[in-house]
């Protein structure tokens, strides 16, 4: 009986030694930055200035390329927010850390994310009811730009991050020197403030007649975002 009892430990450890292999993991800390704030590079938008810029997010994804099942369109949501995150004040471009999340080993090339308005912050919050907002001057004019946008978007880089049990960082950057031509060549100078309240208002339902250029612009933003990785 004894040497049955040994017999069945050792197969039980080496059970248990198999079992730890093949859940290894590591983590990914999670963070999020504006880059190159925009300078007067470009003639038709010299004389604009970003000062704010501010997206609110949730459900965060990434996928491991060497797991068959592992994909985008999954429950398994590493971080789940939601998260206002505020990547230039005043002018100064800002990188935040969302957290640190553990994951599968393996190869991680392509993240998701959602734009989420949340309806839950104070009325007074510049995010409230928002996904995406901005302000600054046009020709020394201020200008707003908001978007209530609840849609994915995914992010990758082709030489993606290996991770073997330690913790890797994944930084999603904005580019905001592109966010008036990336996708769409954007001459903010043509943004009107009809109503003449003082404000160059552009939204999806703006009373100024903008919504041309908050559709434009808020696709441009999706198109600036990318991974480094170290």
């Amino acid at each position: 009986m004894k040497k049955v009892s040994i017999l069945g430990l050792f197969a039980a450890l080496t059970l248990l030694a198999s079992c730890s292999k093949d859940e290894s993991e590591g983590s990914i800390r999670l963070r999020l930055q504006a880059v190159n704030p925009p300078s007067a590079s470009a003639k038709a938008n010299e004389n604009v200035v970003f000062t704010d810029f501010k997206i609110s997010i949730r459900d965060v994804v990434f996928k491991n390329d060497d797991d068959p099942s592992s994909n985008l369109d999954t429950d398994e949501i590493q971080f789940r927010g939601p998260y206002q995150i505020d990547l230039l004040n005043e002018g100064d471009a800002l990188t935040q850390t969302i957290g640190t999340a553990p994951v599968p080993d393996g190869m991680y090339k392509e993240l998701r994310f959602k734009f989420h308005k949340d309806e839950d912050l104070p009325a007074t919050d510049d995010l409230y009811d928002k996904s995406i907002y901005i302000e600054g001057t046009i020709d020394g004019k201020p200008f707003v730009f908001w978007h209530d946008t609840s849609e994915n978007l995914d992010v990758g880089r082709s030489t993606g991050v290996q991770v073997t049990d330690g913790m890797v960082e994944f930084t999603v950057t904005f580019d905001m020197s592109q966010f008036l031509s990336a996708l769409n060549a954007i001459d903010l100078a043509t943004a009107v403030d009809g109503n003449e309240d003082g404000l160059i208002e552009i939204y999806p339902n703006d009373q100024d007649g903008n919504q041309e250029i908050a559709q434009a612009l808020k696709e441009n933003i999706k198109a600036t975002a990318d991974i480094i990785n170290k």
